[in-house]
């Protein structure tokens, strides 16, 4: 079930956010850009995200598998947990905020993917239109998708 995060949800999606960030997304950032990423996502700092952006989450009987956010048009906080990556939570978070989007009037939706997930969105019919680096967060690729 996908649905809007909860007060009570923000505990455990910080944990699957670290967690993915760790064993994921290791490969391609060291780890002082992890850290940064992780403090970033902190429980206090998701509850300030979620009230300025749409954030849901994925769950299934009782567990949070994915999480997935929108504001203006583009993916924020796209996390998987490592163990479900490759099953479909993953694009059925990405599809579901697409629809948010289309709803919205949107006719573009962009991300600024992490090197690691550069691959997953080409197959989903994103296009890159361009690359930033920051020095606390490190590289990530902009892509972007006609809806």
């Amino acid at each position: 079930m996908i649905r809007q995060i909860r007060e009570r949800d923000l505990q455990r999606v910080s944990a699957l956010i670290q967690n993915t960030l760790l064993v994921s997304n290791l490969a391609d950032y060291d780890l002082e850009i992890i850290g940064n990423l992780t403090n970033s996502f902190s429980p206090q700092q998701l509850r300030v995200l979620a009230r300025r952006r749409k954030i849901f989450i994925y769950e299934d009987q009782g567990a949070v598998f994915g999480t997935i956010g929108l504001e203006d048009g583009r993916v924020y906080n796209f996390f998987v947990s490592p163990d479900k990556q490759g099953s479909g939570v993953g694009s059925k978070l990405l599809d579901f905020v697409e629809n948010q989007a289309r709803i919205e009037g949107r006719r573009t939706i962009t991300v600024d993917s992490s090197l690691t997930a550069v691959s997953f969105y080409r197959k989903k019919g994103y296009r890159r239109v361009g690359e930033q680096v920051n020095k606390s967060f490190g590289r990530t690729v902009t892509m972007e998708k006609r809806l």
